[in-house]
């Protein structure tokens, strides 16, 4: 795997972020398909250096976090009712697309055109590559897109 396209920095960042688990919160899961965490892997079109991706990290009700592919983080954005807002609404509509996503050991980072997303259940975490094929996929997108568009009007 080609990992030169982003620093050692992002990689801990985001493995670190990957590898809580809702005992490190002490917080008790109602059921196997309660999403805690979510991860997004966004490509960027960039001509600089390690700038091809960024990743939206969020932990339920505590942290939304951006890490970019050259070990820049913006923490904090949580703090934004706006945000937090649309934060809540991905955790509380994902479950329905757990179907559709493969459950994983491994979410080594890679290259890729397309959106990764991780959804984290007390089962384990839930990978989809994201190619736009159906109305989950879609769905999916949407909810991360609000908290970008939150983010983005925040900062």
């Amino acid at each position: 795997m080609d990992k030169t396209r982003v620093t050692n920095e992002y990689l801990k960042y985001r493995d670190n972020f990957l590898k809580y688990t809702n005992r490190d919160m002490n917080l008790e899961l109602q059921n196997d398909e309660q999403i805690y965490m979510a991860v997004f892997d966004i490509p960027t079109k960039s001509g600089i250096v390690y700038g091809q991706t960024k990743t939206l990290a969020l932990l339920f009700g505590l942290n939304t976090h951006l890490y970019f592919g050259n070990g820049n983080v913006i923490t904090d954005l949580e703090k934004n009712k706006d945000v937090k807002q649309a934060m809540q609404s991905l955790f509380i509509s994902s479950p329905q697309i757990l179907g559709k996503m493969k459950l994983i050991s491994e979410y080594e980072y890679y290259e890729n055109q397309n959106i990764r997303a991780y959804l984290k259940t007390r089962k384990g975490i839930y990978f989809k590559e994201i190619h736009n094929q159906c109305k989950e996929e879609r769905f999916l997108i949407m909810l991360m897109e609000n908290i970008l568009v939150a983010i983005s009007k925040h900062l």
